[in-house]
């Protein structure tokens, strides 16, 4: 599945009333596909707005317990997801090159749509954003994009394959962070330069 290339991304979409803020995550998403690629994604909420665009590739984002698609296709035994639910924070990738399985849902609005997949979903709304941001990885940005100045190496395009299918290991302590020290000269002239202090 080609993600980006030939002046075209894949189209990503999330479900109407999926978890708040995934779709606004998808958006940063969509602006990291666009520092690599030069290009920006569709992104879409509501799959009955993919007929408009008939895109090649889409990237669907859903979480367990919130998306009638996951129900769907785990009903009809297109997906497991055995291991993703009831867990902390974790997130699976499952690839649909052939989306005749996909499509055969009647319920659903992929009906009628010929494209390839790429199935990103959570057990939980941080384990949808995790999965999401895991895609920016992949692509090449750095988690610390902002922080550290790392600017990615913008790449003409970017496939998949059945080896991106994965399940993310639940996190080893309950939350995660990381720690600011407030220590000059580093962190106190950062923060007055970019904001005017702390």
């Amino acid at each position: 599945m080609e993600l980006f290339g030939e002046g075209k991304t894949a189209c990503f979409a999330v479900e109407q009333g999926c978890e708040t803020g995934i779709f606004e995550i998808g958006q940063k998403v969509a602006v990291d596909m666009e520092r690599v690629s030069g290009l920006r994604p569709d992104i879409v909420c509501g799959l009955d707005k993919l007929h408009q665009r008939e895109p090649e590739a889409l990237v669907l984002f859903a979480t367990v317990g919130k998306s009638e698609v996951l129900e769907q296709l785990e009903q009809q035994g297109v997906v497991n997801l055995s291991e993703v639910k009831g867990k902390n924070e974790v997130f699976g990738y499952y690839l649909f090159e052939d989306m005749e399985a996909v499509t055969a849902l009647e319920a659903t609005d992929f009906k009628g749509l010929s494209r390839q997949l790429l199935l990103i979903c959570g057990s939980d709304k941080r384990g949808t954003i995790y999965g999401m941001f895991h895609l920016s990885e992949l692509m090449g940005v750095s988690p610390l994009i902002y922080w550290g100045d790392a600017a990615p190496v913008q790449k003409e395009c970017m496939s998949v394959g059945k080896e991106i299918e994965m399940v993310s290991k639940e996190p080893s302590v309950k939350y995660r962070g990381f720690f600011i020290n407030d220590e000059w000269p580093c962190f106190g002239n950062w923060t007055t330069t970019h904001f005017g202090g702390f």
